[in-house]
């Protein structure tokens, strides 16, 4: 072999990953770029006030029980775990 065939020759440990995997990563690259930019104008959009939180006055029905604020009772806090709006009970 002539020394230009032997510098072309293709060796098990010198293969790359050639014009499609440079493609491949561009075209992640740029998807990539555009999702983060309309985030970003997405995230512009919204509008968020965060409200103080105000202690919850006692409602008429835990003065009515005799019992003194904060004394819950295990089925008070079973009964409190029900109404919750998430779905797990």
């Amino acid at each position: 072999m002539t020394p230009l065939a032997l510098q072309l020759a293709v060796e098990d440990d010198r293969v790359s990953p050639g014009l499609l995997g440079f493609c491949v990563v561009a075209v992640l690259a740029v998807a990539t770029w555009l999702l983060l930019k309309s985030m970003n104008k997405q995230m512009k959009r919204v509008n968020f006030e965060e409200r103080p939180e105000t202690p919850a006055a006692p409602s008429s029905d835990d003065a009515a029980d005799g019992r003194p604020e904060g004394a819950d009772t295990a089925a008070d806090a079973d009964g409190d775990r029900e109404h919750q709006d998430n779905g797990a009970k």
